[in-house]
């Protein structure tokens, strides 16, 4: 089995041809993007398309593959057939493997493998130069207690994390990505957490991208 899994984080947004096309026009695209994407199923773990609830984009993808030159044909493909009705606004490429922190039970692909969830979040991270100067043992305790004030948070049950990793590949260190079934709850737990210790080190956390679950592909309802 796999233990190192690539993925990408896409963000399109639509221009002014998009949404001053007929509905016609609209339902040929999402057909044609729908077929594509299930063609596309087979070089990746998984993709799945979200509507974004923010305004610097309108659609998300998160796609998981083996071969990071997976990406540039999903990239190019997405490219094409959205035919200047979107443009890309924003990616990240990180690499998903099992965290030096924690002793995960399953597979990283049976991670990639469950129901997807209503709602996504997503966003790029970087710490201080100070905390990779923090002995390990003590890194990992401050680490603890931030798990541990998640996990017993009330609201966390339908929470589902996935830290990535971008180091030498990205303008951020991480990309922490996120499977949520209620956006409140998300909320409360993350305001939470900013009570944690580890949040000293934290340099950055933008820009979010939030999305809703659109599988199959759809532009309109």
């Amino acid at each position: 089995m796999a233990t190192k899994i690539y993925t990408m984080i896409l963000a399109y947004k639509g221009t002014e041809k998009l949404w001053n096309s007929a509905q016609d026009e609209i339902a040929t695209l999402e057909n044609v993007i729908d077929g594509k994407l299930d063609i596309l199923r087979k070089d990746f773990i998984n993709i799945r398309s979200y509507r974004s609830l923010r305004y610097d984009s309108d659609f998300i993808f998160w796609v998981s593959a083996y071969k990071p030159e997976n990406f540039y044909k999903f990239k190019a493909g997405l490219n094409l057939l959205f035919r200047g009705m979107a443009e890309t606004s924003f990616s990240m490429l990180s690499i998903y493997e099992h965290s030096p922190y924690l002793k995960g039970k399953a597979t990283l692909e049976d991670t990639l493998h469950n129901a997807p969830s209503p709602y996504f979040v997503a966003y790029p991270m970087s710490k201080t130069v100070d905390w990779y100067l923090i002995d390990y043992e003590e890194r990992k305790k401050i680490l603890a207690e931030h798990i541990g004030m998640a996990v017993s948070h009330p609201e966390n049950k339908d929470i589902r994390s996935y830290t990535t990793y971008s180091f030498g590949l990205g303008d951020q260190e991480f990309v922490v990505l996120y499977e949520v079934d209620d956006l409140s709850a998300w909320s409360h737990v993350t305001e939470k957490l900013r009570e944690a210790t580890a949040r000293k080190w934290i340099i950055r956390e933008w820009p979010i991208l939030v999305g809703t679950l659109n599988e199959p592909f759809r532009i309109l309802p």
